[in-house]
């Protein structure tokens, strides 16, 4: 059917399923991306900047989750928070198993502040532009 014939609570249906499959898909990236051994790590990634890398690429968690679940649950705020923070401890254990890599606790923490922070501002935006 095409989208015009299509009545607009089926539309937004799609739509909150494409997110969902758009924020797992992206946690399943971050697992992959975990996954590769220490030594073969391309050396654009061994940056100092690493924990501005946490938090880019938390921010991007918390971005699709509240675009996941901001229709799916009243707060979704603090629910996509607590993920994304569960999420970054369990990725930084994984990452523990891998030969050549390493947990850290202040990655933990530059995850939990990239998904606060993109969590708030997709909530903010969400606010100003919807109400």
């Amino acid at each position: 059917m095409h989208p015009i014939f299509q009545p607009k609570s089926l539309l937004l249906s799609e739509n909150m399923n494409r997110n969902k499959v758009y924020f797992f898909g992206y946690l399943g990236l971050i697992l992959l991306g975990s996954s590769i051994p220490g030594t073969s790590v391309p050396d654009i990634f061994l940056l100092s900047w690493d924990k501005l890398l946490h938090v880019m690429e938390y921010s991007i968690v918390g971005v699709l989750g509240i675009r996941a679940f901001s229709s799916t649950w009243k707060q979704p705020i603090y629910a996509v928070i607590t993920i994304g923070v569960v999420f970054g401890i369990v990725d930084e254990l994984y990452q523990g198993m891998i030969p050549g890599r390493f947990t850290s606790s202040f990655d933990v923490l530059a995850d939990g502040i990239g998904v606060i922070f993109g969590s708030m501002m997709t909530k903010y935006y969400l606010h100003i532009k919807y109400g």
